[in-house]
């Protein structure tokens, strides 16, 4: 494998080569280049792009899924939005898009945040008092969740040493994922709120199969992710939940599901494939490539992916 990485000279020798040609007529400049741009170059750039889904097409309703903000020295900064469009963005300068851009993530973090909260809560109460009704019938010895409509006495030695058994371990099981569900709660309320910060991004080629012309270019990237704990009563996605009398729990153990909090950074992936044609939103004129766009002047030349040869980006 040949790898070319992007080192902080390339960066710098990059960035004075686009002001250089910038102000030779901006030819090279993200917004207005006058002949095809290649994505290091405009990724070498200050810069705005938009995240959203491949398949999806440039329109009004589309939905973005992130906002990167590159900072012509080789790092970008990624901001995850929740529920805006292409048309949210219309008429906005590139630092009026940042602003935008940190409100949305404050609101990912404070939805998802809210979310995990709102769940864990009942299934928490569901548990206690699951708990509290099988520890109090084993505490008493009266076992009647466990033996329904049948007396004590029915029971032989064997048998109740066997209910006993089973309560304790119930109990437990009870204990344990209910200290589980209040420490994550815990954590998810001591949670605050950080802005992304700037990170590092890789640019890589994969070439066809002369290894000599790029079929896909990748940029990749670290970007924030907030997961929290989440405690959910039944099964995580389904609403209809019927609450489990603590017969059920004993039988069946308690249904309560369970979801760890993710990484708190992860590594981003966008495939950019063929460069996409100008797309114009009300008065906004977007291009870029498949799964990324930015906005452009409307006699903007496109961009082109890079080709193997291309100093400080690793090929396959």
């Amino acid at each position: 494998m040949k790898k070319r990485r992007l080192t902080a000279a390339a960066v710098v020798t990059a960035c004075l080569l686009t002001l250089t040609l910038a102000g030779c007529g901006g030819t090279n400049d993200v917004k207005s280049a006058s002949e095809p741009l290649a994505a290091s170059q405009a990724f070498g750039q200050k810069s705005v792009w938009v995240q959203y889904n491949k398949n999806d097409a440039i329109e009004k309703d589309g939905e973005i899924d992130r906002i990167l903000v590159f900072d012509g020295k080789g790092n970008v900064t990624a901001y995850q939005c929740d529920g805006a469009t292409f048309a949210d963005l219309n008429g906005k300068s590139d630092d009026e898009i940042v602003e935008m851009a940190k409100e949305q993530d404050k609101k990912v973090f404070d939805t998802e945040r809210k979310d995990a909260l709102d769940s864990t809560a009942p299934a928490i109460e569901h548990i206690q008092s699951a708990y509290d009704a099988l520890k109090d019938e084993y505490d008493s010895g009266t076992y009647t969740s466990w033996l329904g409509g049948s007396a004590l006495s029915d029971l032989t030695d064997a048998d109740l040493e066997q209910t006993k058994s089973i309560y304790n371990q119930t109990l437990s099981e009870l204990e344990a994922l209910l200290n589980a569900a209040k420490d994550g709660q815990a954590a998810t309320k001591s949670a605050t709120y950080q802005e992304p910060k700037a990170q590092p991004y890789t640019l890589r080629i994969e070439t066809d199969g002369t290894g000599n012309n790029t079929q896909s270019e990748t940029i990749s990237f670290d970007a924030p992710s907030y997961s929290f704990y989440k405690a959910q009563l039944g099964h995580m996605g389904e609403s209809d939940y019927e609450e489990q009398t603590p017969a059920d729990v004993l039988n069946w153990g308690i249904n309560v599901s369970y979801a760890e909090a993710g990484k708190a950074i992860r590594n981003e992936r966008i495939e950019l494939f063929s460069p996409v044609n100008k797309q114009t939103v009300y008065d906004t004129t977007f291009a870029g490539f498949s799964g990324l766009a930015t906005i452009v002047n409307e006699n903007h030349a496109g961009f082109v992916l890079d080709t193997p040869d291309t100093k400080g980006i690793e090929v396959d």
